[in-house]
């Protein structure tokens, strides 16, 4: 990509990104003219020992976080990063060695900057420092959602939240709901992500798919009957997502 498409690509990211959105437009170009671009290729693993050097903001594709059991082969994805989402966020907190595995499940393109310059962002851009823990809040509850998933609920449930969280309620087309972010994941990469099998998930959506409740094929996920996808996850579930449908229409 041309340094000039690189600029205004990593420009539109930052301003709509959760963690660097009420950064004015010149402080985004400094910040961006503090960085260096970098690119992965589809399915490439990334040293996670970058991660104690630099911080990355992904522009564009996605990188999956995961812990791998060494013992087993396991693995469990913990985060599916995309459009201005930050690696790796915990080193740049503490400064301690993170070992996860990145894999990235598109080619990545990302911005890069070294934690020294990252944390001295964070201490002379109140704006930024203000959206920082909002963001760290969010990542916590991912996974207090997560652990308290894995222990209480079946892997039905798990899936129907997950395939739930990614629905396009503003994109609706037909009665459909397309599903972004996962719609063109593996059963296996779907799996990592509700801690179960491939065999189980394939099973799951097998029957999704027999009950009329999603739309599934090579490369594309949407939600077919949403009253019923919403019966499968729990009620808590439903009623955000009900409200959210509801904001969304009106």
């Amino acid at each position: 990509m041309k340094e000039e498409r690189a600029d205004e690509l990593a420009l539109e990211v930052l301003q709509k990104s959760k963690l660097f959105g009420e950064l004015d437009e010149n402080a985004t170009k400094e910040f961006i003219d503090e960085c260096d671009f970098v690119s992965w290729e589809k399915g490439e693993s990334i040293d996670h020992q970058l991660g104690q050097k630099y911080l990355y903001i992904i522009l564009d594709g996605r990188l999956k976080i995961t812990q791998i059991d060494p013992s087993t082969g396991r693995s469990i994805t913990l985060f599916l990063l995309s459009n201005g989402d930050v690696y790796d966020i915990f080193t740049l907190l503490d400064g301690e060695e993170h070992v996860s595995f990145p894999v990235t499940l598109d080619k990545v393109l990302a911005l890069c900057i070294s934690l020294d310059k990252a944390r001295q962002w964070l201490c002379t851009h109140p704006e930024l420092n203000k959206r920082f823990l909002p963001y760290l809040g969010r990542l916590m509850r991912h996974l207090e959602d997560f652990s308290q998933s894995l222990v209480f609920e079946s892997t039905l449930t798990r899936l129907s939240k997950l395939i739930l969280k990614h629905a396009q309620p503003k994109k609706a087309y037909e009665n459909h709901y397309p599903v972004e972010l996962i719609h063109n994941l593996s059963h296996e990469a779907l799996a990592e992500m509700i801690g179960s099998v491939r065999s189980v998930v394939s099973s799951q959506m097998h029957k999704l798919k027999e009950e009329e409740i999603i739309l599934s094929r090579r490369g594309h996920l949407a939600i077919k009957n949403l009253e019923k996808l919403i019966q499968k996850s729990d009620q808590f579930e439903a009623c955000i997502f009900q409200e959210k449908n509801k904001k969304n229409k009106g």
